[in-house]
C-alpha cells in the first residue's frame, strides 16, 4: 500500500510578507507606508535635480512584488437543505480479494453536472482528490486510479472519503455531507490503524497547476472537530517560510504566489496547539504555479 500522509485544518484571515519573487507574477506597487512622514527635497536639504532629468537610483529599480497573502473568504449558501452522501460499496472493513473494486456512492440534495458544474471529490488514502460527476452507475476504482493518480491500485488497506464539492471545487462544509470506508484490497496491512470518530482532518486543494495572478483556493473538510481560536485549529505551511492557523472552517485564498513549485503542509491541531493522532491529520501536497497550464 502506499504511504498514506497525514492531513489538517483551520480557518481565519491572515496576511504574510512575500518569499522572494521567482518571476512571472504581476507586480504591484506597495501600499503606502504611513510610517514614513512626506517631506520635499527643499524641506531635508536635498539638492534638486539637474535639467537633464536624471533618474534617482530609486526610480530605477523595479517596485517589489507585493505580499503573499492567505485571506479568508466566506462558505457559498446552500438553497434547500444540505446535501448528504453515502459509500454503499466496498463496505467498511471487507476485503476485496479477487477483481476490481467496485465503488458505489448515494448522493442525495446535490445534483451533479458536467465540469465546471457541481461534482464530488473522491479521496483515496491522501491523494489528490478525484472529480466525480456521475453516480448513476457503480465506479471502478481501480480504472480511476490508474486514470487520475497515474498508478494501479496497491494491494493492502485504503480508505475513501467523499464529499459534494461546488464548480469551483470548495468543499461543502456541512454536518452528513462526508462520507468514509475504510477497506482491504486483496490483503491488509499491518499496523495501519484510524479511529472513524476521531477529530480528522481532509485535504481538498490547492492541486494542480494554476496560472500566475490567479487567486488560489486553500480548502479542506474537518470532521469531528469544530475550529476556533480556543480550540482546534488548522496550521499551514506554505514553502516551509510562510505559517500560520485557521481558526474558522470557511474558504480561504492564496494571493500573489511566485511562479515555482509550491509545498502546502496543513496539520490538525488541538486546544494546546499539539497534532491530533491520525494518518491523514499531517499532510502535504505539492501545486505549481506557472506562465502556462497547458
Amino acid at each position: 500500500m502506499r504511504a498514506l500522509r497525514h492531513v489538517s485544518l483551520s480557518f481565519a484571515t491572515l496576511s504574510l510578507l512575500a518569499l522572494p519573487a521567482c518571476g512571472g507574477t504581476d507586480q504591484q506597487p506597495d501600499m503606502p507606508n504611513p510610517s514614513v512622514i512626506d517631506r520635499s527635497a527643499d524641506d531635508i536639504g536635498l539638492p534638486e535635480a539637474s535639467e537633464g532629468g536624471e533618474e534617482t537610483a530609486e526610480e530605477d529599480s523595479e517596485p517589489p512584488p507585493p505580499p503573499i497573502q492567505v485571506v479568508a473568504g466566506e462558505r457559498t449558501p446552500i438553497e434547500g437543505d444540505a446535501p448528504s452522501v453515502r459509500i454503499l460499496a466496498p463496505r467498511n472493513g471487507t476485503t476485496i480479494r479477487r477483481g476490481n473494486v467496485s465503488l458505489r456512492l448515494r448522493v442525495t440534495g446535490w445534483e451533479l453536472a458536467p465540469a465546471p458544474g457541481q461534482h464530488v471529490h473522491v479521496i483515496v488514502d491522501d491523494e489528490p482528490y478525484i472529480a466525480i460527476r456521475d453516480v448513476s452507475e457503480p465506479l471502478d476504482l481501480n480504472a480511476l486510479v490508474q486514470e487520475h493518480l497515474g498508478h494501479e491500485l496497491s494491494e493492502g488497506t485504503h480508505v475513501v472519503r467523499v464529499f459534494p464539492s461546488r464548480g469551483h471545487h470548495e468543499s461543502v462544509k456541512e454536518d452528513g455531507a462526508f462520507a468514509m470506508v475504510t477497506f482491504h484490497y486483496r490483503s491488509q496491512t499491518d499496523g495501519f490503524e484510524l479511529d472513524a470518530d476521531a477529530p480528522m482532518l481532509t485535504y481538498s486543494r490547492p492541486k494542480g497547476c494554476y496560472p500566475a495572478g490567479e487567486r488560489i483556493l486553500l480548502d479542506f473538510y474537518v470532521s469531528h472537530a469544530e475550529l476556533s481560536a480556543e480550540g482546534h485549529r488548522v496550521h499551514y505551511s506554505l514553502d516551509r517560510a510562510i505559517e500560520g492557523d485557521i481558526t474558522s472552517w470557511v474558504p480561504h485564498y492564496l494571493e500573489n504566489l511566485p511562479v515555482l513549485e509550491h509545498t502546502l503542509q496543513l496539520q490538525l491541531l488541538d486546544a494546546e496547539g499539539n497534532l491530533v493522532p491520525g494518518p491523514f491529520n499531517d499532510t502535504t501536497h505539492t501545486f505549481q504555479v506557472a506562465e502556462s497550464c497547458e
